[in-house]
């Protein structure tokens, strides 16, 4: 069975180092790795407001991954994105070419719900997929805002039926 773990992209600081909530969906994705050898990782995150450096956020994503034992083989190519919707959307063509039996997308557990969302309305039934939320070891304050956050871009969706721009 040929698995694929996507993983989004979440911010880092100017220098290339890792966010929290970077670091939490990336150990999820080392104990997945763990326990599936056969699978490969699609990491996602590119350009833009959460990650000011020269280099795309997936390139830290995967120096992290390999610095813990995950081999190079595993990586696929980089999908550059800026946001959420970008995820999917730059993960889709890389997925269509990989064809995957199963893909275990991992995100933030304060995430999941609008991110399956999103899936639900970008690419429904493209690929077998299960969601993977990475538990968070984020502050009770910063968890509470980005709780916030996710409940305002849900609402936000529904106001607008579900469209995305």
């Amino acid at each position: 069975m040929k698995k694929v773990i996507l993983v989004l992209g979440a911010p880092n600081d100017e220098r290339g180092n890792l966010s929290q909530i970077a670091t939490d969906r990336l150990n999820c994705v080392f104990e997945l790795c763990r326990y599936n050898d056969a699978c490969q990782i699609l990491c996602s995150g590119g350009f833009g407001g959460f990650n000011p450096t020269d280099l795309p956020h997936a390139t830290y994503s995967k120096a992290y991954l390999v610095s813990k034992g995950i081999p190079n083989h595993f990586f696929l190519p980089f999908a550059l994105s800026a946001h959420s919707v970008d995820d999917i959307r730059k993960a889709l063509p890389i997925l269509e070419e990989e064809r995957p039996d199963l893909v275990m997308l991992v995100t933030s557990d304060f995430h999941m719900e609008r991110i399956k969302i999103l899936w639900d309305i970008i690419a429904p039934k493209r690929f077998p997929i299960i969601f993977i939320p990475a538990v968070s070891s984020l502050d009770t304050q910063q968890l509470v805002m980005l709780e916030e956050h996710e409940r305002n871009a849900i609402k936000a969706l529904e106001k607008n039926n579900f469209k995305i721009y």
